[in-house]
């Protein structure tokens, strides 16, 4: 007699579909997480970026007595900044030994390719996919002095004394000490975010594209604090921080904007600081009391 063989049972339809929704959820629960993860090592290493330059700030600032200015012009009509006075300090002495101090940072002799080369120091890895140039496909910078601010900003409670070498640390044709820090470097930012740029990003989303050059060798790309007004998206206004990356702090991080102050220590600055306090942590020598954890 023959034997029949048992037959296989497969999956039905309503199975599969069931299999199918499981995995979905599943994905849908871990994406966020994996998105926290990688937003954890980019803060991370936006972070590093910054101690790296505060390292560097000191180092020139231990062979020179003084910070790099942050426009820098030693002969009339050749303008440059501290990012290309300290490419020795940041492993790039070989962009530091064909970088022109004699011409204009935008002249050939350095925007033909020494203006054009990348460099990962300079640039946040949470700055989302898309155009990481400047003008003429210049290398950007993500970490600029802070350094100026709106005095005529409504939102500003103190009336700020005029300083044409510049309020902040970093200076223009002047270097400055860390004796010079009357406010106390701990208590004084010298970079701070102002990512993305050339594109235009206000309260998170992209805006086309901004007047300013953001090229690291820009000695005119620094933060000049003027706040956003919200309603209308346009400045002067009270918000501070993350509201428009047009010379202001600005960053891609969840919450808050990474900055490092004169005495070499990074800090993630809160999203919602206080226009004001934000000011006073600008300034060198404003004799302004910043309270503890406002910011």
């Amino acid at each position: 007699m023959c034997r029949l063989s048992p037959s296989r049972r497969g999956f039905t339809l309503i199975e599969l579909l069931v299999v199918i929704a499981i995995i979905a959820v599943l994905i849908g629960l871990l994406l966020p997480a994996v998105q926290k993860v990688r937003e954890a090592a980019a803060r991370s290493q936006c972070q590093n970026n910054l101690h790296q330059l505060g390292t560097a700030l000191h180092n020139y600032h231990s062979v020179y007595g003084g910070f790099p200015p942050a426009k820098y012009t030693p002969v009339s009509g050749a303008n440059s900044c501290w990012a290309a006075l300290i490419l020795p300090y940041i492993e790039q002495d070989n962009l530091y030994r064909q970088y022109n101090f004699t011409v204009n940072w935008d002249k050939a002799a350095n925007d033909s390719g020494i203006n054009q080369v990348p460099i990962k120091t300079f640039m946040c890895p949470s700055v989302p996919e898309g155009s990481r140039h400047a003008a003429n496909n210049r290398g950007v910078q993500d970490y600029p002095a802070i350094n100026q601010l709106d005095k005529t900003n409504p939102a500003l409670t103190v009336a700020y004394k005029s300083d044409p070498t510049f309020l902040g640390v970093l200076g223009k044709n002047v270097s400055r000490r860390v004796t010079d820090i009357r406010d106390g470097s701990s208590n004084t930012l010298i970079l701070a975010e102002d990512a993305g740029r050339n594109e235009s990003w206000i309260l998170g989303a992209k805006s086309g594209s901004l007047p300013q050059d953001g090229a690291w060798a820009n000695p005119d790309g620094d933060i000049t604090i003027t706040g956003l007004d919200p309603a209308t998206k346009t400045t002067p206004g009270a918000c501070a921080v993350n509201c428009t990356n047009s010379q202001n702090v600005y960053a891609f991080h969840t919450g808050g904007a990474n900055v490092l102050f004169a005495d070499g220590s990074v800090y993630f600055l809160k999203a919602s600081v206080s226009i004001n306090v934000l000011a006073a942590l600008m300034t060198r020598d404003g004799g302004e009391i910043v309270p503890p954890g406002s910011y």
